[in-house]
């Protein structure tokens, strides 16, 4: 078959996926948030597609939400490590996305493992979300910081990078496993017996759920970094559909982008299988804003991202950092200050670290 033929093919199924006549299926996991952000990007891309194609959601079930038991520590080791275990929050997806029972996939970035199955593509990062950790105190709770928390409280969290930021900066304070989605980890923590002085959960997960209001304290990004991708969504698509990417990335933000592809390509270069808790934070300042009239394309003549980067280990008392900035205007170019903040990480001892907690 000729390369004139296969272009015309490939003409011909855009037009009839992206027909306004015609339904573009969305995929997500069966959670009220995860409903809530494909809800959301949709939004986005029927403002912005003209005519819009009708959209509908397909919901699945994934295997990191069947057992609520399991620390995800150990999940994550039983599938080969930290970035790696997060396939099991993304491969039951993956199999409808190539096999073209959805024709894209909203997941929360963090959730994301940094190397895609080879079918498989991150089409687009629409605007960032706020990226910290949110701390929520019991409602009855006379303390507005976890500064204030007397010794001996307990903090709630599923996470191995939030147990090991805590027992860094409050080693007075306990960390307690606290598993679930966001309304359960409420509950845990509100119920008359609750073990619970106060429970960490990511600030945007609160906001997108209407739950602001839970928030006690945003924790500072410079003592609490955030997880790699956090406060973002990535929109998955299958390989070869240039249809559907091009729909996507009428949602897509650039500067959320370059500072996710970042500080994914940093986590990518220095996991191998490990475990180790892995902290970031990044900005970006556009050239735009000081260009008049460009309100609307912020970043599309890039701009200034700064990356920084720790790794600590389990228990918080050893860690290494590293940052490094540069100038951005392209995605090969944010990924690269990614690996070079994860080659000044190695320099500094971070391998140790990794290859202690594997």
């Amino acid at each position: 078959m000729s390369n004139d033929t296969n272009d015309s093919e490939r003409q011909d199924e855009a037009e009839k996926v992206l027909s306004p006549s015609s339904q573009v299926v969305a995929g997500c996991r069966k959670s009220e948030l995860a409903l809530i952000q494909t809800r959301y990007v949709i939004s986005q891309l029927a403002k912005t597609l003209i005519p819009s194609p009708a959209f509908v959601i397909a919901t699945a079930s994934v295997a990191g939400d069947a057992d609520k038991n399991t620390p995800f520590m150990l999940l994550s080791k039983q599938t080969g490590g930290s970035d790696v275990g997060k396939s099991l929050w993304t491969n039951g997806l993956e199999v409808d996305l190539v096999s073209g029972k959805v024709h894209f996939l909203v997941h929360s970035l963090k959730d994301m493992p940094t190397t895609l199955p080879p079918d498989c593509l991150l089409g687009a990062i629409p605007e960032r979300e706020d990226s910290s950790d949110a701390v929520i105190m019991r409602p009855d709770s006379e303390f507005k910081s976890i500064d204030q928390l007397p010794p001996g409280s307990v903090v709630g969290s599923s996470s191995s990078r939030r147990r090991a930021l805590v027992q860094r900066n409050w080693p007075h304070l306990e960390v307690t496993e606290c598993r679930g989605n966001v309304d359960t980890r409420l509950a845990k923590l509100d119920a008359p017996d609750s073990p619970f002085s106060c429970i960490l959960l990511a600030t945007a997960g609160l906001l997108r759920l209407g739950l602001g209001h839970r928030i006690t304290q945003r924790l500072d990004a410079g003592i609490f970094p955030y997880a790699v991708g956090q406060g973002a969504l990535g929109i998955e698509v299958k390989s070869g559909r240039e249809d559907i990417l091009q729909l996507v990335r009428a949602a897509d933000h650039q500067p959320s982008r370059w500072r996710a592809l970042a500080e994914r390509a940093m986590l990518r270069s220095l996991q191998g299988g490990c475990s180790s808790p892995i902290g970031a934070y990044s900005s970006f300042e556009s050239l735009d804003a000081n260009i008049p009239g460009d309100a609307d394309k912020k970043g599309s003549h890039g701009g200034t991202l700064r990356l920084h980067a720790t790794v600590l280990d389990a228990e918080g008392t050893t860690s290494v950092s590293a940052d490094d900035s540069g100038a951005v205007c392209s995605d090969s170019e944010a990924e690269q200050l990614g690996v070079s903040v994860a080659g000044m990480l190695l320099k500094k001892g971070a391998h140790d670290l990794l290859s202690r907690q594997s």
